[in-house]
């Protein structure tokens, strides 16, 4: 059996912890590398050469979003990548998918469909732990992308200040504590995340 590499990005240091532990249970598996540190991913995969990545989307410094666009701009890279993520909205999955992932699992699942989409994207097939399926998440991607213009992503979409005001909410910031550190409004906080969600076609930022 071949031996099937992982490297781990997650916001949670007790995360990556029990997410180690447990692909180390598993036969022909091994995790290679694992960080907190948004800023140190793209180095460390080049280093590596991991088979599979699973990242954590909402991450400090530079979102998972935009982790996902370097890998996939990448050229040296083959590495295939597992978003592991608390929110579940579909606007989140498609737009993964749409930057490069080939598997989408949720936090709350139980650790065997993160394994199984492990296993899964290193063979080259796409995964999707409940409750998603892929029909009903290629049928509003392609709802979506007959209305905007598909090659347009949603970190693109995003003004400067949003981008900031994005990253600092995956840091944990209240809109009062945000506003503060850009020096702008709490109103005017809000209105960034207000324009995020309707750009993101998310019911929450």
């Amino acid at each position: 059996m071949r031996l099937i590499t992982v490297y781990l990005v997650d916001n949670h240091q007790i995360v990556l912890q029990g997410i180690a532990s447990s692909i180390e249970q598993e036969a022909g598996m091994e995790v290679v590398g694992q960080t907190t540190d948004s800023l140190r991913v793209l180095d460390d995969l080049v280093r590596l050469r991991p088979d599979v990545l699973v990242l954590d989307l909402m991450m400090p410094n530079l979102p998972g979003f935009e982790i996902l666009k370097r890998v996939r701009d990448e050229p040296s890279l083959s590495t295939r990548i597992v978003v592991f993520s608390m929110h579940g909205e579909i606007g989140y999955v498609v737009q993964a998918l749409h930057q490069g992932a080939m598997g989408f699992v949720l936090k709350d699942v139980d650790t065997a469909f993160l394994i199984a989409a492990i296993r899964a994207v290193a063979a080259g097939r796409e995964y999707l732990s409940p409750p998603f399926s892929s029909r009903a998440i290629h049928a509003y991607q392609k709802r979506r992308d007959a209305s905007r213009l598909s090659e347009m992503d949603v970190w693109e979409e995003f003004s400067q200040r949003e981008r900031e005001t994005l990253v600092l909410v995956a840091q944990g910031l209240t809109n009062r504590q945000i506003g503060q550190k850009l020096h702008i409004s709490f109103r005017t906080v809000e209105k960034h995340r207000a324009s995020m969600m309707k750009k993101a076609h998310l019911d929450n930022i």
